[in-house]
């Protein structure tokens, strides 16, 4: 599709003056290139989005009933279904993934990590899952279509479910028939609106209120803020709930530059860490360090910037990423965090042991 520069046309209110939020662009040719979704929907991160609710409209031809799910915090591994989530129901998946640049090795793990979650969020929850659809806007290459048939039967006789896929040139197909007409046009018109210049920037993460101040209670991080004689801990859990909900989307998604921005992030914040830790260390000998937690979220808010425009985030998603890291066991604000670690692991082994023996012990009665 030939790309242009959008021309305008600018809506006339009744004594002459521009109304922005009229303006009209008019772009390329009208047709099915799933690139021009960048254009329509204000860059890659727009379109990624727009893909989501593209291949959810898609299936929306052949069943007017399917639904679609929010991240909060992840997606149960589901952009768009037909069926019953509830306990003993079946379902039919379909996952889409903005692989708009081809498909690799890294676009493979993408895909196996989303089917995972996909199967741990219908055991956790009780429901069965019938068919499990990969919808991308790219073809795969020769080695890519025989790994994907590969895993594709190994997937589907391990679970016993129809595995399928919707790449460019099947989406592309659907949307060209006479059924795929209003949806074509509503995502791939060479005409369309502009959004008004004083709007907030759609792409922009936003933060979410966790309404649970309970939520968790035997998690490693508030377990090692307590250790530290940090007693309100409800700011660190909501910042951890941010961080669960943004990584789950980076992931489900699967767009490289931002999985990198995130690796890049959580590196940055181990140094920013180790960096405070050390210097604590050589200040006072004792067990407690006062200053050690102010000191590191300070100094993500003031320099941690950059980092959080990558991914379009809040600086407290980096404090929350930080906490992630000290319930996975690599940080702390104890000079004994490792202790803590380590007898916390233990603790939560000995309750699932015993938990998992009184089970079947109440089974055997």
């Amino acid at each position: 599709m030939r790309r242009a520069q959008p021309d305008t046309l600018k809506g006339r209110t009744e004594n002459g003056g521009d109304r922005l939020s009229d303006q009209i662009a008019v772009v390329g040719t009208g047709d099915v290139d799933f690139r021009f979704l960048e254009t329509r929907f204000a860059g890659p991160a727009g379109a990624r989005d727009a893909f989501e609710r593209l291949v959810a409209d898609i299936v929306g031809i052949v069943h007017p009933d399917v639904q679609e799910v929010q991240a909060n915090p992840g997606d149960w591994g589901i952009d768009a279904f037909v069926g019953d989530l509830g306990t003993h129901g079946e379902v039919h998946i379909w996952q889409s993934k903005y692989f708009i640049n081809g498909f690799g090795s890294t676009q493979q793990r993408d895909v196996r990590d989303s089917y995972k979650s996909a199967q741990k969020a219908a055991e956790e929850h009780g429901y069965t899952i019938a068919s499990w659809t990969l919808c991308v806007p790219c073809e795969l290459d020769g080695p890519m279509l025989s790994w994907w048939t590969s895993w594709k039967k190994r997937t589907a006789k391990a679970d016993s479910l129809s595995v399928s896929l919707e790449s460019a040139g099947r989406l592309r197909r659907r949307l060209q028939t006479p059924a795929g007409a209003g949806v074509r046009e509503h995502y791939f018109s060479p005409i369309f609106t502009l959004p008004s210049g004083d709007e907030t920037d759609p792409s922009e993460r936003g933060l979410q209120e966790l309404d649970d101040d309970t939520r968790y209670d035997d998690a490693l991080f508030v377990r090692q803020l307590d250790e530290a004689r940090l007693p309100e801990t409800f700011a660190a859990r909501e910042a951890f709930f941010n961080a669960e909900i943004l990584e789950r989307e980076v992931i489900d998604k699967g767009v490289q530059s931002e999985a990198s921005a995130l690796a890049t992030w959580r590196v940055r914040l181990s140094s920013t860490w180790s960096t405070a830790f050390n210097t604590a260390c050589q200040t006072s000998p004792d067990r407690y360090f006062p200053k050690l937690y102010g000191d590191v979220l300070g100094a993500i808010e003031t320099s941690h910037l950059q980092e959080a425009t990558n991914l379009r985030a809040h600086v407290l998603h980096g404090i929350g990423f930080l906490h992630q890291a000290v319930d996975g066991g690599r940080a702390g604000w104890v000079r004994d965090w490792r202790d803590v670690a380590r007898d916390h692991r233990e603790g939560a082994r000995k309750s699932t042991s015993a938990a998992s023996t009184a089970e079947r012990s109440s089974e055997r009665s």
